[in-house]
């Protein structure tokens, strides 16, 4: 089930798509705004997930899942690639989001969330993300 970050987005892009052309990677920061810190607890999980939207839905959606973090942290994802070395799309959705209750479905109380407002092409370095609202 795809939820609406609409209003979640917190994105920079310090960087354009990298030099490198073959990188099939996103690569950033994840950061938390100041006044909701107080939301981050020791028994939270971290998850990074990119998708490709669309026609409402979330197409060829990854997640990685970081047990033990502080923020800001630094972060390199990347899609699955096919057998020729090939992925299915050339740019993604970055949602990030904390989890206090072991369930990535459920949302727990406290759990905060952040994404991309577009699609952000693969080789894409110094992209900006900041965990700035609660999850719903």
């Amino acid at each position: 089930m795809r939820r609406a970050f609409a209003s979640l987005v917190g994105l920079t892009l310090a960087g354009l798509p990298s030099a490198f052309a073959g990188d099939k990677t996103i690569q950033g920061v994840i950061s938390v705004r100041p006044d909701l810190e107080r939301h981050l607890g020791p028994d939270q999980r971290l998850a990074i997930k990119i998708y490709h939207p669309g026609d409402g839905i979330e197409l060829d959606a990854k997640y990685q899942i970081v047990k033990t973090f502080k923020l800001p942290l630094e972060f390199r994802i990347g899609p699955a690639i096919d057998m020729s070395g090939r992925t299915k799309w050339s740019a993604y959705v970055v949602e990030v989001f904390t989890d206090t209750d072991g369930d990535l479905l459920l949302v727990g109380p406290g759990e905060l969330a952040a994404r991309t407002a577009e699609p952000v092409p693969l080789g894409t370095v110094g992209l900006g993300i900041e965990l700035n609202a609660l999850r719903d």
